[in-house]
């Protein structure tokens, strides 16, 4: 197999290859044991039909098809084997004179193969970066923080039970509203079967206030000024007409904070329970600080970084982010287009935007790979970049 290669960019290679005729004819016939035992003909026993027949039977472009499929990979692999390159796309293929396969013919095959690959990558000194490895010792958590979380655990674990009177703040309820602006109804100021805690669920200011002092059964009109920085930029800022009833309340009412409340949380007492509060939340500080020093790592790398990329997998990596964006906007119920307009951002701008974030994410990872190299860290296995962020954090953490 013949493989010649050009450089047709700083990014994009092109390999042309030659399969010699022996090599075809070998790939066919490789084939051919391979499908002929399927064959069943009358008169013979299955495999056992003569070959021409055989061939007619399983087709001689579908054989000619599957050697010429063959081929095609074997020269490619043999290809990124030989000259060391690593595809980002993928390739292209062009097939500029293919085998017959029939008797006599010169079976020889030639194509070529074209794909964008990265190149020129160099890091600086990166053992002159400047990082700060988190200290679970110098983390400080509050008795307060702890009572908020003792407090969730007890909501969680509270009763509901009827009540009769008017609603008061900390009570649950179950409201049905609709809201207008300019006298149209909006479906995103509209719900129906509501539950919300007064004072705690969070919702338009000023409106879980009009639920003070209203009576199960009860239906208030009211109007507020909607906030300026919500995504609906048709609505943001306006005032909008409420129209609310009220169709049940119940107290919340929540356990005693004791040594049989810390049980049902697998701890034998109150302070038990407290002591494992407080871990979990410097763990959760930890790793917040974690996060944070691994970005200031990840922002020199990016400047440490010179790297020449294919324009094609900037593509690929801003249209990653930008489904992820549209998935997230989908689960918090908003929507693309709108998002666009809140933020007063065009569609070529956000264009721009993630094709810049696209950039910086790929110079990232080609930071990472070239220190993998330079310290022999594996990074075929699960958690391989946690392991260059420790090794920098290592060598340059102070």
């Amino acid at each position: 197999m013949q493989i010649e290669k050009k450089m047709v960019s700083k990014t994009k290679v092109k390999f042309s290859v030659v399969v010699p005729a022996l090599t075809m004819n070998d790939l066919f016939e490789k084939e051919y044991e391979k499908m002929a035992p399927t064959v069943n003909l009358p008169g013979f026993r299955p495999g056992k039909a003569p070959r021409a027949m055989a061939i007619e039977a399983i087709g001689l472009n579908r054989l000619a098809n599957l050697a010429i499929e063959r081929a095609l990979n074997e020269g490619y692999m043999q290809a990124l084997k030989e000259h060391n390159v690593f595809p980002v796309n993928q390739p292209a293929v062009s097939v500029s004179k293919n085998p017959s396969f029939l008797e006599g013919a010169n079976n020889e095959l030639t194509f070529e193969i074209e794909f964008d690959i990265i190149t020129g990558a160099k890091i600086g000194d990166w053992k002159k970066i400047k990082a700060d490895r988190p200290d679970p010792k110098k983390i400080e958590v509050t008795d307060e923080e702890v009572d908020k979380v003792i407090d969730f655990l007890s909501r969680q674990a509270a009763t509901l039970n009827d009540k009769g009177g008017v609603a008061e703040k900390g009570d649950w309820v179950e409201i049905s509203f609709s809201g207008e602006v300019a006298h149209v109804k909006k479906d995103a100021l509209t719900s129906n079967n509501f539950p919300m805690v007064i004072g705690e669920t969070k919702m338009i200011d000023g409106f879980a206030e009009k639920l003070i002092g209203m009576k199960k059964g009860e239906t208030k009109e009211f109007e507020l000024a909607l906030p300026k920085d919500i995504p609906d930029r048709d609505i943001a800022g306006k005032k909008a007409k409420f129209s609310v009833e009220l169709i049940e309340t119940k107290e919340i009412i929540k356990p005693k904070i004791d040594n049989e409340f810390a049980d049902k949380f697998g701890h034998k007492t109150v302070a038990a329970l407290k002591a494992a509060i407080k871990k979990s939340l410097v763990d959760e500080k930890t790793e917040k600080e974690m996060q944070e020093a691994k970005g200031k790592i990840s922002e020199q790398i990016i400047k440490l970084t010179k790297v020449d990329i294919p324009a094609s997998m900037i593509a690929d990596e801003a249209g990653r982010l930008k489904q992820s964006l549209i998935g997230s906007l989908k689960e918090r119920g908003a929507d693309y287009n709108s998002y666009l307009k809140s933020l007063n951002l065009s569609e070529e701008k956000m264009t721009k935007d993630l094709e810049d974030q696209a950039k910086k994410n790929i110079i990232l990872g080609v930071g990472l790979s070239e220190i993998a190299k330079t310290e022999k860290i594996d990074i075929s296995e699960g958690a391989g970049t946690d392991k260059i962020y420790e090794r920098i954090l290592e060598v340059c953490a102070k």
